[in-house]
């Protein structure tokens, strides 16, 4: 911590812990605490629609985003990542509507294409606050891209949900 830091304090976040994931074969977890929103009240058309795959979209409590399932990491930009997962289940996990506009200020990415992650594992965190200041909402919506590849999909979290307990169950 340099002088600065000291005299005004850190502005860059800290890394959080990794948080316990459901471990149930097929499941994709929840990359946030939250409150689970309805899919066709999505504040964005094309997640609302799910054009991209299953979605399921929740409200965050804090600006901590975790891997909703284990995998290799193929893009992690400073609003959206993507993990192909060990188990084929391909997610991609988008954090607002419009966020990308933002370019990457507020958001602090934990790691890179090409890392392994677990579960539950830090991947990235971002300002709420900065977020809601340059006019964009902070949903985060979790997207199986290889819907159309999967036996079946079932949304399993409704209400609140916390990081790491079960979303979505893949067959």
């Amino acid at each position: 911590m340099g002088f600065f830091d000291k005299l005004f304090g850190s502005k860059k976040p800290t890394k959080p812990e990794a948080v316990a994931a459901s471990t149930d074969k097929g499941a994709v977890c929840s990359p946030v605490t939250g409150r689970v929103e309805v899919t066709d009240q999505i504040p964005d058309p094309v997640f609302a629609c799910e054009a991209m795959g299953k979605t399921v979209a929740v409200w965050p409590s804090d600006g901590n985003v975790f891997a909703p399932i284990s995998g290799a990491v193929v893009s992690a930009m400073p609003h959206a990542f993507g993990i192909a997962g060990d188990n084929g289940v391909e997610v991609l996990v988008h954090v607002g509507v419009d966020t990308v506009n933002m370019k990457g200020d507020g958001f602090e990415v934990w790691v890179k294409a090409g890392d392994h992650v677990n579960a539950g594992d830090p991947v990235l965190t971002f300002d709420r606050d900065k977020v809601a200041k340059a006019g964009y909402k902070d949903i985060i919506m979790t997207i199986i891209t290889n819907s159309d590849d999967l036996a079946g999909i079932e949304k399993v979290a409704e209400g609140q949900v916390t990081a790491g307990a079960k979303l979505m169950q893949t067959a």
